[in-house]
């Protein structure tokens, strides 16, 4: 979705002097479109322009306010492209206006691209997907790298209890308008807590933090991957889970599990480790449980606080993760009984 801006003189002059200092030469016929953004404060705008008698463009982001410390994008963006992963290029950040120029990915988000594809072509692509997941979680996670600002945030027990508040606070009490006595809201946090220590524990890798289908953009047959300046330190499984656990494209059952084992062979010959498969898929669904209401969560932040219904359909298949997990494990028990009298199961 996108639509024509109008420029104004002065703003005419200023892309044209920022698109000569990026391409080393005068340009023609500029135009400036306004894109779909995401569920974040940034905009976004496409600058197109013609050099050489052939058409370009570029990515504007725009930031919610100018900052003058180093953004944490531009930070992530370059540890990422030493691990060879394919984030767009930066040309240009006007730190007084908040404007970062980008390489442009296109339009075609996987979550788009995938509908059209037979499942051979689909499990191809997630393995790539997965490759690239893999080189951020092990060639990421080395700080002799470069000094990255998420070896210095981590998906602790009160970052995850965090998330999971969030999602009592405008799911529970906000969108549903439920109200839970004192019993039954420190029950539900108790096992939620249980939940998050359980995932703190593990070992902590790189994590991208969104990688699922639309931020994973598909161009000529090529990858590239966006919105990873929230990255931090977390368990392996949890990019994993969001890539095939995904709100916005449900992969079939077969594949997720093919595409589990695949990961787990490649990172067992990248580390040389054996990998335990059952207690790997037990994290794995534990971390989907947190992350899918964690989801659930700023679903309906977004139609409470901002008006936006545009996250509600994605609600059933979400909750529909939760619990077909919580159903695997005795363990959850507690916690299955508890939130089904919340939540619309």
């Amino acid at each position: 979705m996108s639509y024509e801006v109008g420029l104004k003189e002065i703003e005419e002059r200023y892309f044209f002097g920022i698109l000569k200092e990026i391409t080393g030469g005068s340009v023609k016929d500029i135009s400036l479109t306004m894109l779909k953004g995401d569920a974040s404060d940034r905009r976004y705008f496409r600058l197109r322009y013609r050099k050489n008698n052939s058409n370009n463009s570029i990515v504007i982001m725009v930031l919610s306010s100018p900052t003058h410390s180093e953004l944490p994008f531009i930070n992530v963006q370059s540890h990422l492209r030493k691990c060879s992963v394919a984030v767009p290029e930066i040309y240009y950040y006007d730190e007084k206006k908040g404007f970062l120029f980008l390489e442009d990915c296109g339009d075609i988000t996987l979550e788009e691209w995938i509908k059209e594809k037979d499942i051979t072509t689909i499990s191809k692509y997630y393995k790539r997907i997965i490759d690239s997941l893999l080189n951020i979680q092990i060639k990421g996670s080395d700080k002799s790298i470069g000094d990255c600002v998420a070896f210095n945030l981590r998906f602790d027990v009160e970052k995850l209890m965090w998330e999971m508040n969030f999602m009592i606070e405008h799911m529970i009490f906000g969108l549903l308008n439920k109200r839970m006595d004192n019993g039954d809201l420190d029950e539900v946090r108790g096992h939620l807590l249980d939940l998050c220590q359980i995932l703190s524990n593990q070992r902590q890798y790189l994590s991208h933090r969104d990688y699922h289908s639309r931020n994973i953009m598909v161009k000529d047959g090529d990858l590239r991957f966006l919105d990873f300046q929230d990255a931090r330190m977390g368990p392996c499984q949890y990019d994993l889970c969001s890539l095939l656990r995904d709100s916005y494209t449900v992969l079939d059952n077969k594949l997720v599990d093919e595409l589990i084992e695949y990961y787990i062979s490649q990172k067992e010959l990248i580390e040389g480790k054996k990998i335990d498969r059952n207690e790997f898929r037990r994290i794995f669904d534990c971390m989907s449980i947190q992350r899918n209401l964690k989801a659930i969560g700023t679903f309906a932040y977004q139609k409470m606080a901002k008006g936006s219904d545009r996250y509600l359909k994605h609600m059933p298949p979400t909750l529909n993760y939760v619990k077909v997990n919580i159903d695997k494990y005795e363990a959850f028990a507690g916690l299955k009984k508890i939130l089904c009298k919340y939540l619309p199961f």
